[in-house]
């Protein structure tokens, strides 16, 4: 670990002792350290009722906010690659951290503000995580915890029950790239035609296409029901593809 990100990870377990009486004038670290004293103890929560359903308002809230963004009609149009077939999923999992980590700031004390911030810093210096799923899950699976360890157990639950919702939906559908390239124009998109229509014939959607007339190559990118294996989608793109064209499958 460099020198830097040392510095940064101290500094972030500091701060609560050296500037928590500024964060929030008028209260000292001893108050901010008291302030969980008002949440009720452990399932005894699911008798607050004004709570939950507060929380629940939030998470709704949060869920048709994200839409809006999510599914804009422009953002919808640019999808072209696999990460962007991702990026929903992602999306709506970091919102509901979001909304949860200041849920839990608001209604359960500043000061767990700042060990989110150290969770934080140790989770960018401490892990090596190349997929983006596993880092945003990586990050969810900690608030759930950090949830736990409040003694809020039903919020933690809700918690991990809507995002088990988001992430069996966004699991549902996956997507595929395939690269061609022939000795000509007419071959390539012969070569497509023909995957296209034993790709249809089992739900697979096309969307997005590109294709620069007169060149000899194409790439296509199609979205499918995620029952489908790694083998099988190769298999079934591999079987169609004409013999003497190149191609390149992307999962």
């Amino acid at each position: 670990m460099s020198i830097r990100a040392l510095l940064f990870m101290l500094l972030a377990f500091a701060m609560p002792v050296s500037v928590g009486a500024q964060v929030v004038p008028g209260i000292d670290v001893s108050d901010l350290a008291t302030q969980t004293d008002k949440v009720a103890a452990g399932w005894a929560q699911i008798q607050n009722i004004d709570e939950l359903r507060e929380f629940g308002l939030y998470v709704l809230t949060t869920v048709i906010l994200t839409a809006a963004i999510v599914y804009h009609p422009v953002r919808q149009k640019a999808r072209k690659t696999l990460d962007d077939l991702m990026m929903p999923r992602l999306f709506f999992l970091y919102a509901l951290i979001g909304m949860a980590v200041g849920f839990l700031v608001i209604e359960h004390g500043y000061i767990i503000g700042f060990v989110v911030f150290g969770i934080g810093a140790l989770l960018r210096f401490r892990s090596n995580l190349d997929d983006p799923i596993d880092t945003v899950e990586m990050i969810l699976v900690t608030v759930v915890g950090l949830t736990v360890g409040l003694d809020l157990p039903v919020m933690a639950m809700l918690l991990a029950a809507v995002s088990w919702v988001f992430i069996w939906f966004g699991g549902r559908s996956r997507g595929v790239e395939v690269s061609l390239k022939a000795s000509s124009e007419p071959d390539v998109l012969a070569a497509y035609r023909l995957m296209e229509q034993a790709t249809s014939a089992s739900g697979w959607k096309v969307i997005h296409r590109h294709h620069v007339p007169g060149k000899n190559g194409l790439s296509a990118l199609f979205q499918f029901s995620g029952r489908f294996s790694d083998h099988e989608i190769e298999a079934k793109i591999s079987e169609v593809i004409p013999d003497g064209i190149e191609y390149k499958i992307k999962l």
